[in-house]
């Protein structure tokens, strides 16, 4: 399987940098198994973001609400959305 940021990820960050992020990746869908949501499960192959340093990171981000559920399939994330 190819991830959408797997080839920008391998240009810029080389080889051993991607197979960790592909590593992250993988434990997330692992975590997410049972959730098929494109947006808060395991579909969400997340964005390529730098941390600072040059350092690679995956957010996995999406549509929460203040309820902890997904604004997409309703889902029960437990992500809360700040009240500001």
């Amino acid at each position: 399987m190819e991830y959408k940021w797997e080839k920008e990820s391998l240009q810029k960050y080389g080889e051993e940098a991607t197979q960790i992020l592909i590593t992250k990746q993988k434990k997330y869908e692992a975590l997410h198994k049972d959730n098929n949501c494109e947006y808060c499960g395991k579909k969400n192959e997340g964005a390529l973001i730098e941390i600072g340093n040059g350092i690679p990171f995956i957010m996995h981000y999406g549509m929460w609400s203040s309820s902890g559920r997904c604004g997409y399939c309703g889902e029960f994330t437990g992500r809360r959305t700040s009240k500001i």
